[in-house]
């Protein structure tokens, strides 16, 4: 398990890559807690970013998530998913 106190991308700006089936696990508990999760994405153009997300459904090998990026609820592919990380309250 990650260690306390480590920030979603490392200092190159990129998230660690993540095993689908920890991704998978990852999300289960957002939605299951109401927590907010970095996600690395690579859409179907291959163009990778980085959004926060705050996960709401998990099935089918989708993700629902609100995205703070585009400002709207969207489905995320699980396999376009290349890592995860927890957001860090930034009190």
């Amino acid at each position: 398990a990650a260690g306390p106190g480590r920030p979603g991308p490392t200092a190159d700006g990129r998230l660690p890559r993540t095993a689908a089936a920890d991704t998978l696990a990852a999300l289960q508990t957002a939605v299951l807690l109401g927590e907010r999760m970095w996600i690395g994405y690579v859409n179907a153009e291959g163009l990778a970013s980085q959004r926060v997300v705050d996960p709401v459904k998990v099935e089918g090998g989708f993700v629902t998530a609100y995205d703070h990026l585009s400002d709207e609820v969207r489905t995320f592919a699980l396999h376009r998913i290349t890592g995860v990380a927890e957001v860090e309250d930034s009190a």
